[in-house]
């Protein structure tokens, strides 16, 4: 009697080309087939496309409910050794012996993603049962909580890789940026308004048992979906049924339910205003943030990029001209981006933007409001090139100057097309 195959296909092939999809046999592009394990939802996409390296990806929905963290800390922990292969390090030293440079990984919003890259197709085959246990069946040991999540040490001292990294980054610029936009995008129930990576007061409450719970929820093997790149060969799809039916057996946990991505209250303020350390009290930053189209629709996001592009990619951009290449700089430096959110979000960020400050220190010298001390405007009229100071940069920082200033930009570009 023949065993039931451990993957079926889910649909025919397809092939991408010049941007379209065709699915006739015969057609040029890079052909791609999706697998689906015979019981549960799980999925594998074989990318077919000609280069010299292969590529792994291990996608999880993770999402956060409060800001400890526990995506971010189950991305550490994975690492940590498995049921089949309980070593730490173990899965590192076979990929390095399998022609690959590491096992890597990283956490965003709405999903934890692993990754490998190797030279050749028998290699991927050797590492990939071995992944694919690490990432469903880690050991999740209260020693190894200890270690790479939160304790103290010896002498009093908060430790941890992931508390020390977030002690790190939590008050970074970038960070604060980041978090804030999300909060004025999306209503306060959605998960995009926490810290996937976790803030440091509340890993500080977390416990191992709240992880293994989390684990339990969203790393079944029915939420996850695996996509392979590379020159695969047809009998790759062997490797795929010799895959050890108990690492990727579902256990039930469905965790693939929509996300909350509702507006935020009518009465919210449309900004905000966020001091952040540092050791340049002379410059800040100025954001913009659009909820864009889903994340599902390709074109309008590409379109969206390539707009980004258009407006501040090079010296010669609409928006670096106006605000970056100008004798008196409005800012140093745009950066733009289309996140993956559900919808995706459209990001303008200007960096270095000039901040006035008065020149005795006071209380408030992290803050980044405008002071209102006449004198001190007349004091700093001129640039250090002995010119006259652009009249805009004394009022960047107050409530919606800068947006004014970035609308009649883009209207200009709009009616000059």
């Amino acid at each position: 009697m023949n065993e039931q195959p451990l993957f079926v296909r889910d649909g025919p092939d397809f092939s991408y080309q010049r941007g379209t999809v065709a699915t006739e046999e015969g057609s040029e592009g890079f052909r791609v087939s999706v697998y689906r394990h015979f019981e549960s939802s799980m999925r594998i996409v074989l990318c077919r496309i000609p280069r010299p390296l292969y590529s792994l990806n291990i996608y999880v929905p993770t999402v956060s409910a409060n800001d400890k963290g526990l995506p971010h800390t189950l991305e550490h922990l994975i690492f940590c050794g498995s049921q089949r292969y309980p070593s730490r390090g173990y899965l590192d030293a076979l990929a390095n012996c399998n022609l690959s440079t590491g096992t890597n990984a990283w956490t965003s919003d709405d999903h934890t993603c692993y990754t490998l890259s190797t030279a050749s197709e028998e290699a991927l085959a050797n590492v990939l049962p071995v992944y694919l246990d690490h990432v469903l069946h880690p050991l999740l040991k209260d020693e190894q909580f200890v270690t790479e999540v939160y304790h103290y040490d010896t002498t009093g001292k908060e430790q941890g890789v992931v508390f020390s990294e977030m002690v790190a980054r939590e008050n970074g610029e970038n960070d604060l940026f980041g978090i804030n936009l999300d909060r004025l995008m999306f209503a306060p129930s959605s998960p995009y308004t926490y810290m996937s990576g976790g803030q440091t007061a509340d890993i500080a409450e977390l416990t191992n048992a709240e992880i293994v719970e989390y684990h339990r929820k969203y790393y079944d093997a029915s939420n996850i979906t695996v996509v392979i790149t590379g020159a695969l060969s047809d009998e790759f799809v062997d490797v795929l049924q010799r895959l050890p039916r108990d690492i990727v057996q579902s256990a039930g946990h469905s965790s693939r339910a929509p996300i909350d991505c509702s507006l935020p209250p009518a009465d919210q303020p449309r900004s905000k205003h966020v001091p952040f350390p540092s050791v340049d009290t002379d410059t800040g930053s100025v954001g913009f943030g659009w909820r864009g189209p889903p994340s599902s629709d390709a074109e309008a996001v590409t379109a969206f990029q390539m707009l980004l592009e258009y407006l501040a990619d090079t010296s010669s951009s609409p928006l670096k001209q106006r605000f970056v290449e100008r004798p008196s700089p409005l800012a140093s430096d745009i950066a733009v981006e289309v996140t993956g959110t559900v919808p995706s979000t459209v990001i303008l960020h200007f960096s270095g933007v000039p901040h006035p400050s008065s020149d005795e220190p006071t209380h408030d010298d992290t803050d980044d409001h405008v002071s209102d001390n006449s004198e001190d405007e007349e004091s700093e009229g001129e640039d250090d090139d002995g010119g006259e100071e652009d009249p805009d940069i004394p009022h960047l920082f107050e409530e919606g100057y800068f947006e004014r200033l970035l609308t009649d930009e883009l209207q200009r570009v709009y009616d000059s097309r």
